[in-house]
């Protein structure tokens, strides 16, 4: 029962955050400020997000739009949560929504949300928290005793695609100089998430499936259902970038960070819906 309320609500507050990101502005302008290493950078200047960078500005718009809809999914499977399946869709949906709530938190400049940020992230972490208990107690698998090993090794591999980032934090290390995209921010709350949680997350969900233990048939479809949201997520935000006219590098950006996302999270819905099949065919 705690696990579907608290659902509903981080619902609730996922479409109060999203819906005034995207759609709530106050007519202003973009303007442009020195940032604190000298550059000029130019912020977005309307709405939620006006003294974000208008890079980081229609990024965090791009994940609004989709998360109105993913959001709406996630309500849906909450009201039908009643199976192997539908519990194991859920919990990759609540870690879309808890990965949301956190980067709006942390990379969100403070504004009059901030508030509405704090409950989402912990309402979010709370119910996921929740969520992977009863799943840890529940999921049995009708094939326990076959072989996953393709599973298991996608798992790993995809969860790689996360270290896309490292292109940029590598050069800096040794140059000195922040990627171009920290910008007015002191550091990138997306890349730590993605690097020093999501991709450990993912081996370890591999790994666990390759010695055939309970989490391992927990943590990989949770982790690839995630995957597959996030590749329509930068589908989104880069099309709310070009929508506002933002320089996005056709080469850099659209074939290193959007197609290796976009690629993986198409083959993860794939390999996760046979998975479960397989899987989970008696239990759900």
């Amino acid at each position: 029962m705690r696990i579907t309320v608290l659902s509903v609500i981080a619902f609730i507050l996922v479409w109060i955050a999203a819906g005034a990101g995207l759609f709530y502005s106050n007519g202003g302008e973009p303007r442009i400020v020195e940032s604190l290493r000298g550059d000029e950078v130019e912020l977005f200047g309307d709405g939620v997000y006006a003294n974000n960078s208008t890079f980081t500005a229609t990024i965090r718009k791009g994940s609004d739009l989709v998360m109105l809809f993913v959001s709406a999914i996630l309500l849906a499977v909450t009201l039908k949560r009643n199976g192997q399946k539908m519990k194991l869709l859920h919990g990759g949906l609540l870690v879309s929504v808890l990965y949301y709530a956190a980067t709006a938190a942390f990379e969100t400049v403070y504004n009059q949300l901030f508030l509405l940020y704090l409950c989402m992230f912990s309402v979010a972490f709370f119910v996921f928290v929740f969520t992977l208990i009863d799943l840890h107690g529940t999921i049995r698998s009708a094939s326990k005793n076959g072989k996953h090993t393709k599973t298991a090794v996608f798992t790993m591999v995809a969860g790689c695609t996360v270290l896309v980032w490292l292109m940029d934090v590598i050069p800096g290390i040794f140059t000195g100089t922040p990627p171009d995209f920290v910008s007015i921010y002191t550091t990138s709350p997306t890349i730590i998430i993605d690097i020093g949680l999501i991709f450990p997350t993912c081996i370890l969900g591999g790994v666990m499936l390759l010695r055939n233990k309970p989490m391992g048939y927990v943590l990989p479809p949770i982790m690839l259902t995630f995957l597959t949201v996030i590749a329509v997520t930068v589908v989104g935000q880069t099309a709310v970038q070009m929508a506002y006219g933002v320089n996005v590098p056709p080469v850099h950006q659209m074939v290193g960070y959007v197609g290796s996302f976009v690629v993986f999270g198409i083959i993860a819905a794939v390999v996760n819906v046979g998975f479960m099949l397989k899987c989970y065919r008696n239990g759900g």
